[in-house]
């Protein structure tokens, strides 16, 4: 294997092992949520009306797997239907107690970070900042 390949995979492995470790964790006071709800959630947060069909692209998941799962998340008031339940592909939005659960969620992989660059210099951090934003954006 090549340098650059060993090292995409390096990325690759690490970016995992990190986004487990945070979303592993996180749980909705006794039911603890899965990572697929949880990135549900985030999706959601970060979108708000975003509708199930639009998850189910964005993470290439079958819409009946996306239906179960939000399915459970609307039973413990973490989601909620924005418009009424006449129509297909309704807005979701999170309730508060969704987006105390989505601040859970960062609060937890943020806390994991911030461990890992404790003893990075502000320059160091910076630029590794830079550099997955770079990468996240698909920069060639």
């Amino acid at each position: 294997m090549d340098t650059r390949r060993n090292d995409s995979a390096t990325v690759l492995r690490s970016l995992v092992a990190i986004s487990r470790r945070g979303l592993v964790d996180a749980s909705f006071g006794d039911a603890p949520l899965s990572i697929t709800d949880q990135s549900i959630v985030m999706a959601i947060a970060e979108r708000p009306g975003i509708r199930s069909i639009d998850i189910a692209r964005m993470f290439r998941l079958n819409r009946s797997t996306v239906s179960r799962q939000l399915a459970g998340l609307i039973a413990l008031g973490i989601v909620r239907d924005t418009a009424p339940p006449s129509g297909r592909g309704r807005p979701l939005e999170l309730t508060p107690e969704g987006m105390d659960a989505y601040r859970g969620t960062l609060g937890a992989l943020q806390q994991i970070i911030d461990q890992h660059l404790a003893r990075w210099t502000d320059a160091e951090v910076s630029r590794f900042a830079h550099d997955l934003e770079r990468f996240d954006r698909g920069d060639a």
